[in-house]
């Protein structure tokens, strides 16, 4: 199965146990995946180049994952995993396009949840 350049997500997630098994995942579901593993390299890879979507990390060993929700455009999906709900509360308000999915998560749910995202208006053919 060809990975299409036009389902490019990010991935920002430091800790490799949660890291390598989403990635499979979204593969498997015929996503293409560029990771990060601190907010910098986050916020340095949606300069460099446009993604379909973001699954972010709030929580990062080195740097906020907030920072690179934040920076996304306002037209991509962003779907925040967190074992803490009360951190992504101010993020979804401010922030329409994004959804919070609670770790421990479901690989099933998080790709369904992206999916319904991707499928919403405003998120049509964003790769540059």
């Amino acid at each position: 199965m060809t990975k299409s350049p036009d389902r490019q997500v990010l991935v920002v997630e430091d800790d490799v146990s949660v890291r390598r098994p989403l990635v499979k995942f979204l593969e498997m579901h015929e996503f293409a995946v560029m990771t990060a593993e601190t907010a910098e390299q986050g916020l340095e890879a949606l300069r460099r180049q446009r993604f379909i979507a973001a699954v972010v990390d709030l929580r990062l060993r080195r740097g906020s994952g907030r920072d690179v929700v934040v920076a996304t455009p306002s037209d991509m999906p962003v779907i925040i995993f967190s074992g803490v709900p009360s951190e992504s509360a101010e993020l979804e308000k401010l922030r329409p396009r994004t959804r919070l999915i609670e770790k421990p998560y479901s690989l099933v749910l998080l790709v369904e949840t992206l999916e319904e995202m991707l499928g919403e208006p405003g998120s049509q053919n964003l790769h540059a």
